[in-house]
């Protein structure tokens, strides 16, 4: 299975649907390098998002009155403006419906280290669509309408 890596966007981790998840091994080693690109910032509104995450799970807010699930967090349903909801677990399911290759890191040199990565759009089955990037395939096996799923 391919995967996909979030750049910061989402924090997920995706892997393509048919053929074998390809499992990393864990380093037991200690880390001392510093860490130089942007983080996500965490708030009371989407706390739960990045905790589901680092369960291994993936967690959106779902409406309770009418049912969508939504990303970006929001205080409102954007369909039916509903202020309940739920969180609600997904598939972690989707399929690229655009990509592109960075082939030059602009603005944090941190990401240097990195070009050339793909940078892929993923609309989930559940209907949001998240930015993140194919990791464990070649840049240029990335095509629109590759199936994908979470993986942590």
């Amino acid at each position: 299975m391919l995967s996909l890596l979030c750049l910061c966007f989402v924090g997920l981790l995706f892997s393509v649907a048919k053929s074998t998840t390809i499992a990393t091994q864990p380093t037991t080693q200690p880390t001392t390098k510093e860490y130089k690109k942007a983080l996500p910032v965490i708030h009371p509104e989407n706390k739960a998002y990045w905790d589901s995450l680092k369960g291994h799970e993936l967690k959106m807010q779902k409406c309770q009155d009418c049912g969508t699930v939504r990303w970006p967090v929001s205080p409102v349903c954007w369909k039916c403006f509903s202020g309940k909801y739920e969180w609600a677990k997904l598939s972690g399911k989707g399929k690229v419906s655009s990509w592109i290759i960075v082939a030059q890191a602009t603005g944090n040199p941190a990401w240097s280290e990195d070009v050339p990565f793909n940078v892929v759009l993923v609309d989930l089955q559940e209907g949001p669509r998240v930015t993140s990037n194919v990791v464990q395939c070649k840049n240029e096996d990335v095509h629109t309408g590759m199936l994908v799923e979470a993986v942590f």
